[in-house]
Protein backbone atom coordinates (compact mmCIF):
# COMPACT_ATOMS: atom_id res chain seq x y z
CA UNK A 1 0.00 0.00 0.00
CA UNK A 2 2.94 2.72 0.83
CA UNK A 3 4.53 1.68 -2.15
CA UNK A 4 0.94 2.67 -4.28
CA UNK A 5 0.66 5.52 -2.54
CA UNK A 6 4.17 6.89 -3.21
CA UNK A 7 4.09 5.90 -7.02
CA UNK A 8 0.70 7.77 -6.67
CA UNK A 9 2.40 10.86 -5.80
CA UNK A 10 5.23 10.91 -8.06
CA UNK A 11 2.49 10.58 -10.78
CA UNK A 12 0.32 13.46 -9.83
CA UNK A 13 3.05 15.28 -8.98
CA UNK A 14 4.67 14.32 -12.50
CA UNK A 15 0.96 15.16 -14.40
CA UNK A 16 1.43 18.72 -12.65
CA UNK A 17 4.79 19.86 -13.94
CA UNK A 18 3.56 18.35 -17.51
CA UNK A 19 0.48 21.02 -16.94
CA UNK A 20 2.77 23.94 -16.42
CA UNK A 21 5.95 22.87 -18.59
CA UNK A 22 8.68 20.87 -18.32
CA UNK A 23 11.54 23.77 -18.17
CA UNK A 24 12.16 24.36 -14.74
CA UNK A 25 11.81 28.00 -12.66
CA UNK A 26 15.30 27.23 -11.44
CA UNK A 27 17.97 25.82 -13.75
CA UNK A 28 20.00 23.27 -11.74
CA UNK A 29 22.78 25.64 -11.38
CA UNK A 30 22.63 29.20 -11.47
CA UNK A 31 25.77 31.49 -12.28
CA UNK A 32 26.44 34.61 -9.87
CA UNK A 33 23.91 36.98 -12.13
CA UNK A 34 21.22 35.34 -13.65
CA UNK A 35 18.32 37.24 -15.73
CA UNK A 36 14.88 35.78 -16.06
CA UNK A 37 11.87 35.12 -18.57
CA UNK A 38 8.32 35.59 -18.03
CA UNK A 39 6.38 32.78 -18.98
CA UNK A 40 2.78 33.99 -17.80
CA UNK A 41 1.72 37.10 -16.54
CA UNK A 42 -1.66 37.17 -14.12
CA UNK A 43 -3.69 39.87 -12.37
CA UNK A 44 -2.70 40.93 -9.04
CA UNK A 45 -5.05 42.84 -6.81
CA UNK A 46 -3.37 46.95 -7.62
CA UNK A 47 -5.07 47.84 -4.03
CA UNK A 48 -2.72 45.13 -2.28
CA UNK A 49 0.80 46.29 -0.71
CA UNK A 50 2.79 43.17 -0.66
CA UNK A 51 4.97 41.77 1.79
CA UNK A 52 4.72 38.39 2.07
CA UNK A 53 3.90 35.67 -0.90
CA UNK A 54 4.06 31.27 -0.77
CA UNK A 55 2.35 28.23 -1.28
CA UNK A 56 1.19 25.63 0.85
CA UNK A 57 1.41 22.21 0.30
CA UNK A 58 -1.34 21.65 -1.41
CA UNK A 59 -1.08 24.88 -4.09
CA UNK A 60 -2.65 27.72 -2.60
CA UNK A 61 -1.38 30.96 -2.76
CA UNK A 62 -1.32 33.15 0.42
CA UNK A 63 -0.38 36.48 0.41
CA UNK A 64 0.25 38.87 3.29
CA UNK A 65 -0.71 42.92 2.61
CA UNK A 66 1.13 45.56 4.64
CA UNK A 67 -0.18 49.31 5.86
CA UNK A 68 -1.42 50.19 9.22
CA UNK A 69 -4.93 49.53 9.22
CA UNK A 70 -4.79 48.09 5.74
CA UNK A 71 -2.85 44.99 6.72
CA UNK A 72 -4.52 41.42 6.23
CA UNK A 73 -3.48 37.88 4.93
CA UNK A 74 -5.66 36.15 2.02
CA UNK A 75 -5.77 33.34 -0.01
CA UNK A 76 -5.57 34.03 -3.75
CA UNK A 77 -7.13 32.57 -7.10
CA UNK A 78 -3.92 32.75 -9.35
CA UNK A 79 -5.79 33.29 -12.51
CA UNK A 80 -7.70 35.92 -11.74
CA UNK A 81 -5.95 37.96 -8.57
CA UNK A 82 -9.20 37.70 -6.54
CA UNK A 83 -9.21 36.69 -3.14
CA UNK A 84 -10.70 34.13 -1.60
CA UNK A 85 -10.50 34.59 2.15
CA UNK A 86 -9.36 37.50 3.78
CA UNK A 87 -8.71 38.17 7.41
CA UNK A 88 -7.74 41.50 8.38
CA UNK A 89 -4.93 42.07 10.93
CA UNK A 90 -5.85 44.56 13.82
CA UNK A 91 -5.49 48.52 13.23
CA UNK A 92 -2.66 48.83 14.63
CA UNK A 93 -0.62 46.04 12.73
CA UNK A 94 1.28 46.03 9.82
CA UNK A 95 1.92 42.70 7.72
CA UNK A 96 5.19 41.49 6.49
CA UNK A 97 6.26 37.74 5.54
CA UNK A 98 4.84 34.92 5.81
CA UNK A 99 5.40 30.89 5.25
CA UNK A 100 3.59 28.02 6.50
CA UNK A 101 4.92 25.75 9.05
CA UNK A 102 3.37 22.96 10.81
CA UNK A 103 0.42 23.57 9.10
CA UNK A 104 0.30 27.09 10.17
CA UNK A 105 0.59 30.36 8.56
CA UNK A 106 3.07 32.20 10.22
CA UNK A 107 3.17 35.98 9.71
CA UNK A 108 5.75 38.65 10.72
CA UNK A 109 4.79 42.01 11.98
CA UNK A 110 6.93 45.31 10.92
CA UNK A 111 7.57 46.97 14.16
CA UNK A 112 4.79 45.11 16.57
CA UNK A 113 7.38 42.41 17.79
CA UNK A 114 4.67 39.91 17.23
CA UNK A 115 4.17 36.72 14.93
CA UNK A 116 0.72 36.03 14.31
CA UNK A 117 -0.49 32.55 13.90
CA UNK A 118 -3.74 31.66 11.09
CA UNK A 119 -5.05 28.08 10.47
CA UNK A 120 -5.10 26.68 7.12
CA UNK A 121 -7.50 27.05 5.23
CA UNK A 122 -9.72 29.03 6.82
CA UNK A 123 -7.16 31.71 7.85
CA UNK A 124 -9.28 31.97 11.18
CA UNK A 125 -6.46 33.73 13.97
CA UNK A 126 -5.30 30.69 16.01
CA UNK A 127 -2.85 33.38 18.69
CA UNK A 128 -0.64 36.54 18.75
CA UNK A 129 2.89 35.83 20.30
CA UNK A 130 5.22 38.55 21.01
CA UNK A 131 9.24 37.94 20.04
CA UNK A 132 11.90 39.69 20.20
CA UNK A 133 13.94 39.24 16.66
CA UNK A 134 15.70 42.35 15.08
CA UNK A 135 15.18 45.76 14.88
CA UNK A 136 12.01 45.41 12.72
CA UNK A 137 10.10 42.38 10.85
CA UNK A 138 10.61 42.16 7.15
CA UNK A 139 11.44 38.78 5.79
CA UNK A 140 10.37 35.48 6.89
CA UNK A 141 10.71 31.95 5.23
CA UNK A 142 10.77 28.33 6.68
CA UNK A 143 14.10 26.26 6.13
CA UNK A 144 13.94 22.51 7.56
CA UNK A 145 11.71 21.64 10.04
CA UNK A 146 10.01 24.11 12.32
CA UNK A 147 13.59 26.53 11.28
CA UNK A 148 12.45 29.93 10.46
CA UNK A 149 14.82 32.83 8.62
CA UNK A 150 14.18 36.05 9.28
CA UNK A 151 15.32 39.64 8.42
CA UNK A 152 14.97 42.85 10.07
CA UNK A 153 15.95 45.49 7.60
CA UNK A 154 19.67 45.89 8.46
CA UNK A 155 22.17 43.14 6.89
CA UNK A 156 21.39 40.52 9.63
CA UNK A 157 19.48 37.11 8.92
CA UNK A 158 18.05 35.41 12.09
CA UNK A 159 17.52 31.67 13.03
CA UNK A 160 14.64 31.31 14.85
CA UNK A 161 12.95 27.85 16.11
CA UNK A 162 9.64 27.37 16.52
CA UNK A 163 8.66 24.61 19.14
CA UNK A 164 5.97 22.47 18.31
CA UNK A 165 4.81 21.20 21.31
CA UNK A 166 4.94 24.90 23.18
CA UNK A 167 4.27 26.94 19.87
CA UNK A 168 6.82 29.36 21.61
CA UNK A 169 9.68 31.06 18.41
CA UNK A 170 13.24 31.44 20.13
CA UNK A 171 16.14 32.94 18.26
CA UNK A 172 18.80 30.29 17.91
CA UNK A 173 21.59 32.26 15.81
CA UNK A 174 21.89 35.87 14.14
CA UNK A 175 24.01 35.98 10.69
CA UNK A 176 25.39 38.41 8.51
CA UNK A 177 24.25 38.78 4.71
CA UNK A 178 27.05 39.35 2.89
CA UNK A 179 28.43 39.20 -1.10
CA UNK A 180 32.16 37.76 -1.01
CA UNK A 181 32.46 38.79 -4.49
CA UNK A 182 31.66 42.22 -4.01
CA UNK A 183 34.46 42.46 -1.30
CA UNK A 184 32.28 40.95 1.42
CA UNK A 185 30.26 44.14 1.17
CA UNK A 186 27.14 43.96 3.49
CA UNK A 187 23.76 43.31 2.10
CA UNK A 188 21.03 45.03 3.61
CA UNK A 189 17.01 45.53 3.14
CA UNK A 190 16.67 41.89 2.21
CA UNK A 191 12.91 42.33 2.35
CA UNK A 192 10.86 39.18 1.14
CA UNK A 193 12.14 35.75 1.81
CA UNK A 194 11.44 32.33 0.14
CA UNK A 195 13.37 28.76 0.06
CA UNK A 196 13.99 27.67 -3.36
CA UNK A 197 15.71 24.83 -3.98
CA UNK A 198 17.27 24.81 -0.74
CA UNK A 199 18.79 28.53 -1.12
CA UNK A 200 16.73 31.59 0.30
CA UNK A 201 16.17 33.89 -2.25
CA UNK A 202 14.90 37.63 -0.98
CA UNK A 203 13.98 40.60 -2.37
CA UNK A 204 16.61 43.60 -1.96
CA UNK A 205 14.79 47.11 -1.07
CA UNK A 206 17.29 49.16 0.77
CA UNK A 207 14.65 51.65 2.44
CA UNK A 208 16.46 53.18 4.81
CA UNK A 209 19.22 54.06 2.28
CA UNK A 210 16.78 55.48 0.21
CA UNK A 211 17.14 52.97 -2.57
CA UNK A 212 15.21 50.19 -4.21
CA UNK A 213 15.76 47.30 -6.96
CA UNK A 214 14.42 44.80 -8.83
CA UNK A 215 16.68 42.33 -7.77
CA UNK A 216 16.87 39.05 -5.71
CA UNK A 217 19.48 37.81 -3.49
CA UNK A 218 20.18 34.57 -3.33
CA UNK A 219 21.67 33.27 0.23
CA UNK A 220 23.15 30.59 1.43
CA UNK A 221 20.62 30.34 5.16
CA UNK A 222 23.22 28.54 6.95
CA UNK A 223 25.98 31.04 6.44
CA UNK A 224 24.43 33.77 4.85
CA UNK A 225 26.80 34.17 2.43
CA UNK A 226 25.44 35.34 -0.90
CA UNK A 227 25.69 33.15 -3.93
CA UNK A 228 24.62 34.79 -6.52
CA UNK A 229 21.67 37.70 -7.71
CA UNK A 230 18.66 37.29 -10.14
CA UNK A 231 18.27 40.73 -12.05
CA UNK A 232 14.25 41.42 -12.78
CA UNK A 233 14.45 44.68 -14.72
CA UNK A 234 12.00 45.56 -16.67
CA UNK A 235 8.69 44.19 -14.37
CA UNK A 236 8.30 47.63 -12.61
CA UNK A 237 7.96 49.35 -15.79
CA UNK A 238 4.57 47.15 -17.07
CA UNK A 239 2.68 48.55 -13.88
CA UNK A 240 0.79 51.49 -13.92
CA UNK A 241 1.66 55.14 -13.99
CA UNK A 242 1.21 55.45 -10.12
CA UNK A 243 3.41 52.54 -9.27
CA UNK A 244 6.13 53.45 -12.04
CA UNK A 245 6.37 57.36 -10.47
CA UNK A 246 6.91 55.74 -6.94
CA UNK A 247 8.99 53.34 -7.08
CA UNK A 248 10.01 53.92 -3.48
CA UNK A 249 7.02 53.25 -2.69
CA UNK A 250 5.66 50.64 -4.74
CA UNK A 251 9.22 48.23 -5.36
CA UNK A 252 9.31 44.70 -6.19
CA UNK A 253 8.10 42.62 -3.46
CA UNK A 254 6.64 38.98 -3.48
CA UNK A 255 8.29 35.43 -4.23
CA UNK A 256 6.05 32.36 -4.31
CA UNK A 257 7.92 28.84 -5.08
CA UNK A 258 5.62 25.76 -5.80
CA UNK A 259 8.00 23.06 -5.23
CA UNK A 260 5.87 20.19 -7.21
CA UNK A 261 5.47 21.97 -10.08
CA UNK A 262 8.67 23.75 -10.19
CA UNK A 263 6.51 27.24 -10.45
CA UNK A 264 7.55 30.63 -9.01
CA UNK A 265 6.17 34.12 -9.06
CA UNK A 266 7.67 37.21 -8.00
CA UNK A 267 5.31 40.96 -7.90
CA UNK A 268 5.63 44.15 -6.33
CA UNK A 269 3.44 46.52 -4.00
CA UNK A 270 0.22 47.33 -4.97
CA UNK A 271 1.37 45.59 -8.75
CA UNK A 272 -1.19 45.70 -11.63
CA UNK A 273 0.16 41.79 -12.22
CA UNK A 274 2.01 38.74 -10.67
CA UNK A 275 4.54 37.11 -12.88
CA UNK A 276 5.36 33.27 -13.27
CA UNK A 277 9.08 33.35 -14.42
CA UNK A 278 11.78 31.32 -15.50
CA UNK A 279 15.38 32.20 -14.35
CA UNK A 280 18.20 32.29 -16.59
CA UNK A 281 22.24 32.51 -16.95
CA UNK A 282 23.07 36.18 -17.98
CA UNK A 283 27.05 35.58 -18.77
CA UNK A 284 27.04 39.17 -19.87
CA UNK A 285 26.36 40.54 -16.42
CA UNK A 286 29.42 40.95 -13.57
CA UNK A 287 29.50 42.85 -10.16
CA UNK A 288 29.38 46.17 -11.89
CA UNK A 289 25.96 45.47 -12.75
CA UNK A 290 25.06 44.18 -9.55
CA UNK A 291 26.54 47.19 -7.47
CA UNK A 292 24.80 49.26 -10.16
CA UNK A 293 21.06 47.87 -10.61
CA UNK A 294 20.30 46.17 -6.52
CA UNK A 295 20.59 49.45 -5.35
CA UNK A 296 23.95 48.65 -3.55
CA UNK A 297 26.22 51.41 -5.08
Amino acid sequence: VMIAVAVLAVLVDALLLSAWGTDPAVPAALPYVSSYDVVATHPHDPSAFTQGLVFSSDGTLYESDGLFGKSAVRSVDVESGNSLIRTPNEHAMFGEGIDVVDDVLVQLTWKNNIINEFELPTLKLKRSLTVQIGAEGWGLAVGNGSALYVTDSTDALFHVQRHKESGEYEVTKKLRIADRALGGKPIHGVNELEMVGGELWGNVYPMYQRKHSECLVRIDPLTGDVLGWVMLNGLLRRQRTEVRRDPMNHPLNGIAYHEPTQRLYVTGKKWDHMYQIRAKPAPDLGTEDVLRRCGLG
